[in-house]
């Protein structure tokens, strides 16, 4: 069986300012394997690494990931410093999950060039790797050109957090495998498509030479508990038209969605595909749903 992270609803409509804090330490508490936020610019969710350093004093013993991180909207020597700091605070809990990213104004209010974005992230990710070794960072590449000296704190983890990759394109999946350390994937496809997704990543992997059995396959999936499956469909569909455009904004009929029982099933399907972190994001922050999802799904599976 494998592990469940809780992708925290800080995007949810009915967010609150404390509810990263009142779902962190519920998990903390109980089952759950890990914390994760979600980024966009141009939006009211919290600002992730902020938010994960709050709760990196408020848990022990939960990781602490992004799902996923918008990287090259930040300048690579600050994102390192900022990350190797929450490690630090966190006591090595670290989970890094980078995505390129798919709406345009989020560039655009960063001043950063959309077009680009995939081999830029890879290109931040060498230069983090670089800055967390307590190397000089010195890198001279197509997007960064920088020669300094070490940038620190050093990590609390030796060489850095993991780095986890998420996307569904093509490129995506290859920048995984040569470079990162695990891969999220997404329920649109089911637990097949999050299997079919790996393995070109675990071949993209072996063909740079690395080995493909150190990688760690996530998935990012939505819930709605609830025993009426018409309103838990409503209430997942109301979250997605809220944060998605209207061409992603349909609710996948892998999300957990439904009775307890009907999550679990689904949830249960991911890990035999071979998902090993099955990030769930509640669609809403109300805490009697969290309640429910964590004593009646995550415990269940976990």
């Amino acid at each position: 069986m494998g592990q469940v992270g809780i992708l925290l609803p800080t995007a949810a409509p009915d967010a609150q300012p404390d509810t990263a804090i009142t779902f962190g330490e519920r998990a903390d508490a109980g089952a759950v394997h890990s914390l994760w936020t979600i980024d966009r610019l141009v939006f009211g969710n919290q600002e992730p690494l902020l938010a994960l350093a709050v709760l990196a004093g408020r848990t022990r013993r939960v990781l602490l990931g992004t799902s996923v991180l918008l990287a090259t909207l930040r300048p690579p020597a600050l994102l390192a410093k900022q990350v190797a700091t929450l490690d630090a605070l966190s006591g090595g809990r670290v989970v890094l999950g980078v995505g390129v990213g798919s709406r345009p104004d989020d560039f655009a209010a960063a001043e950063v060039p959309y077009e680009h974005r995939g081999s830029r992230a890879g290109e931040l990710m060498q230069v983090l790797r670089l800055a967390w070794s307590g190397a000089p960072l010195r890198h001279e590449g197509r997007y960064y050109h920088l020669d300094v000296g070490p940038v620190g704190p050093r990590p609390a983890q030796p060489g850095g957090p993991p780095i986890w990759v998420g996307g569904s394109a093509e490129a995506a999946l290859r920048r995984a495998g040569r470079l990162a350390d695990g891969y999220i994937g997404t329920s649109s496809g089911g637990p097949e498509g999050a299997r079919a997704a790996f393995e070109q990543v675990r071949r993209a992997a072996e063909a740079a030479g690395r080995d493909p059995g150190a990688l760690t396959l996530g998935c990012l999936v939505w819930a709605s508990v609830d025993d009426d499956r018409e309103r838990a469909h409503e209430r997942a569909s109301a979250y997605m038209r809220n944060y998605y455009p209207p061409n992603r904004a349909q609710v996948s009929p892998w999300s957990l969605v439904g009775p307890p029982d009907d999550c679990a099933r689904v949830a249960e399907a991911y890990f035999a595909a071979g998902v090993q972190v099955l990030i769930v994001g509640p669609v809403t922050a109300d805490v009697e749903h969290f309640d429910r999802l964590l004593e009646q799904v995550v415990a269940r599976v976990s």
